[in-house]
């Protein structure tokens, strides 16, 4: 189960022209509400979300709260935004190929990258 969130009501029109409709909006979608998250902007697209800063959140969040990023490398200036690119881990999974997606799926089953929480040390 998926749901496409985009940075305006609405949606996006997919790169081959066809207009697909939005779950939900960068701005009402936190990445809170998902378990994962799959990010897939267009290298047009991302020099305008770099700039919102509910997508920056989005993001920031995803990976503050464990979850498994999927991305794409036109997504890499939103990551490098976020300040999250020197901390990339096996929860992060660029999305180059068929072989990639298969791995990015199958990871999903950890519900989340339990290593990357900072340990927590009680007195």
């Amino acid at each position: 189960m998926f749901e496409l969130v985009a940075p305006k009501v609405g949606g996006i029109t997919a790169s081959d022209g066809e207009w697909i409709q939005a779950h939900q909006m960068i701005e009402g979608g936190p990445s809170v509400l998902y378990d994962a998250v799959v990010l897939l902007p267009s290298a047009e697209a991302v020099s305008e979300l770099v700039e919102v800063a509910a997508a920056r959140d989005f993001v920031a969040d995803a990976f503050a709260h464990c979850k498994y990023i999927g991305y794409v490398e036109a997504a890499v200036p939103l990551l490098a935004r976020t300040g999250i690119t020197d901390s990339l881990d096996e929860g992060t999974i660029s999305l180059g190929d068929a072989k990639s997606v298969g791995a990015f799926v199958k990871s999903l089953g950890s519900l989340r990258v339990w290593a990357r929480k900072p340990s927590v040390k009680l007195k």
